[in-house]
């Protein structure tokens, strides 16, 4: 639908690593995937693409990275150039070392003649327009009189937004191509600034010329999100209250603030990831079908749904926490993070319920969670389905794992469903087995384009359907922006809980109120069993196989396994459940060392 012309041109290619050259059975990696053609509208015309806060960490992560990939792939014609504007003038040389250094290296496209094309400009302060008449002076010298479509990209903060897209409009506007300008959040912090901003960037250009970035619309497992609903015939027809008990959408980090803690306390957790990303999700998996894959029809299709959506405030289901310290791992906590202050009630983990009030979701709770400093990076959306009056003819309903579908976000990511499935032998058994599609294994050749790539390309193509429209962040703001205020106003405390749990304290009992069933985490689960030594030896024989009274590594596996879905997890968090019985070197676990981790965990989930 909607993604057609992306499946296209960005899922045929495949990365090719620039090192190792490959069996001589097989050609280089670079031989067997074809570079595709730039469209007509980008190389009929220069093409210019100027980063304002070209000296920060999203233009060396992402977006430097994201043009070479799209001139590599010929996505972009290799004549575009890229325009870097900051207050101040830099050294060209060291600034290419700096702000490309996660640029990967493709024979096919040497990085020296990516630097080429790649200059900045100094101009000043953003207030002022004498900055702008420079840039547009040198992009006219780059351009070489030739006729030009310009793209902007603005990586500053939303308080200059007003001022650069004024200057850009004022100064800076192509007078022989497109000027499209792409806007990067934050987009206010509540409905009052926004609804300020927008009013200054739309006296500017006009929505068609606006393309606000969510970077999580350009993920391949959230744009699967329609296609699985939408390509198939299995999975839309109950897509609805009767078949689907609740909804999960769950961002997850192991990471702190990073020294980045007091610009975090401005924003919080809700802010920075539920109200944009997670809520993009959100209504990729809840909203009507559009009446057609257009811009417009989606974009309508997505207002609506958020129409129907409960304001949330400080009545309704949310709980609220802020990592602590955690000795064993040796990880401060979010008070310690330089610039917070030291009585911050800023939450770092933050989940609520949104309740939609239309036919198809009423009574399903869709349950939002964002967490720094937990046990794992991940992102998932996780499909409940509700049991059916025959599943008890294989025992009382209510007695088995209820069949779910994971779509993981990231990392690995996949799409897998668990459900029942006949148990091997002379008896009718079933047991839980799961279907496990990882992107890594299907699409083991195709080239998985980073959000950022996806994004610059269709506002280089004028293709606005994975990008936010105005009235949508309209509505995200109503939604949430009650609740903050009263999260704001310290209305609301949180939780205190230890870097690098699953989840805080009461947070389980809270989200069965909720309506939605938490999986026991493998720290959870030790910290039930150790209420006794008997009851634990019981617990831990299950798992040592060869009765040594040590887990070896593959054991370790099998146990944490059996509490990650049935899938395999990470090594890191094999690493991380060793770190914290502090038997790590060796990669055993003795009884003793078990036992000892399921008392300290008793002291945080049964205080």
């Amino acid at each position: 639908m909607v993604f057609d012309h992306l499946k296209q041109r960005l899922g045929k290619h495949a990365h090719s690593p620039p090192a190792a050259a490959p069996p001589a059975a097989a050609p280089p990696a670079a031989e067997r995937h074809e570079i595709a053609t730039v469209p007509a509208c980008l190389s009929e015309k220069q093409l210019s693409v100027v980063i304002f806060g070209a000296t920060g960490d999203l233009a060396r992560k992402k977006l430097y990275p994201g043009l070479y990939q799209l001139m590599l792939l010929g996505h972009f014609p290799r004549s575009a150039r890229i325009v870097g504007y900051g207050r101040s003038a830099v050294e060209m040389s060291a600034f290419v070392a700096k702000q490309c250094v996660n640029v990967q290296e493709d024979p096919r496209y040497p990085k020296a003649d990516f630097f080429q094309q790649l200059s900045f400009c100094g101009g000043g302060s953003y207030d002022e327009p004498e900055g702008f008449i420079l840039l547009n002076t040198q992009l006219s010298e780059v351009e070489c009189g030739d006729e030009a479509n310009r793209l902007f990209f603005l990586s500053v903060p939303p308080t200059v937004f007003g001022s650069v897209a004024k200057h850009v409009s004022e100064h800076c506007r192509s007078s022989m191509g497109f000027t499209r300008v792409i806007i990067e959040k934050p987009f206010g912090r509540d409905s009052a600034s926004y609804a300020a901003l927008d009013a200054q960037t739309s006296q500017c250009f006009s929505e068609r010329e606006l393309f606000r970035i969510d970077h999580y619309l350009g993920k391949e497992v959230v744009l699967n999100l329609s296609v699985l609903r939408h390509a198939n015939q299995l999975f839309e027809a109950s897509w609805n209250r009767r078949y689907i008990k609740s909804v999960e959408i769950t961002f997850k980090e192991d990471l702190g603030t990073g020294g980045r803690g007091g610009y975090f306390d401005q924003f919080g957790i809700i802010r920075d990831i539920m109200q944009n990303h997670l809520l993009q999700v959100f209504v990729l998996c809840a909203m009507e079908p559009p009446a057609s894959g257009s811009a417009e029809d989606t974009q309508k299709a997505k207002v609506e749904l958020l129409q129907a959506v409960e304001v949330l405030d400080k009545n309704s289901e949310v709980f609220l926490g802020q990592f602590a310290a955690n000795e064993v791992l040796g990880e401060e906590g979010y008070l310690d993070d330089e610039g917070v202050p030291d009585d911050s009630k800023c939450p770092t983990f933050a989940a609520v319920v949104l309740k939609v009030r239309n036919e198809r979701w009423d009574g399903v709770p869709f349950v939002m969670m964002a967490g720094k400093g937990v046990d794992e990076r991940m992102a998932e959306v996780r499909i409940t389905y509700k049991e059916q009056p025959n599943n008890h003819l294989y025992g009382d309903i209510g007695t088995r794992e209820p069949n779910e579908l994971v779509c993981r976000i990231q990392p690995d990511e996949a799409l897998y469903l668990k459900k029942q499935s006949k148990k091997p032998g002379l008896t009718q058994e079933p047991a839980p087995t799961v279907l496990d599609m990882r992107y890594g294994h299907q699409f083991k050749d195709a080239y998985l384009a980073d959000a950022y790539e996806r994004m610059f390309l269709n506002a280089a193509l004028g293709e606005s359907a994975l990008f936010v429209s105005s009235p949508e962040i309209s509505e995200a703001w109503r939604i949430f922006t009650p609740l903050l205020h009263a999260i704001d106003a310290a209305e609301m405390a949180p939780v205190v809980y230890p870097f690098g749990i699953r989840n805080p304290a009461g947070f389980k009992d809270w989200s069965d109120r909720a309506g939605v069933v938490q999986h026991r985490s493998f720290f959870e689960l030790l910290a039930q069993h150790a209420s006794s030594r008997a009851g634990f030896e019981v617990f831990f024989a299950k798992y040592d196989a060869d009765a040594s009274g040590t887990l070896e590594y593959d054991e370790i596996v099998d146990l944490a396994t059996r509490l990650y879905d049935g899938r395999a997890p990470e090594d890191k968090m094999i690493k991380r459940i060793l770190q914290m019985g502090k038997c790590d070197k060796n990669k055993q676990v003795t009884f003793e060392d078990l036992f000892q981790m399921g008392q300290r965990f008793r002291a945080v989930f049964y205080p």
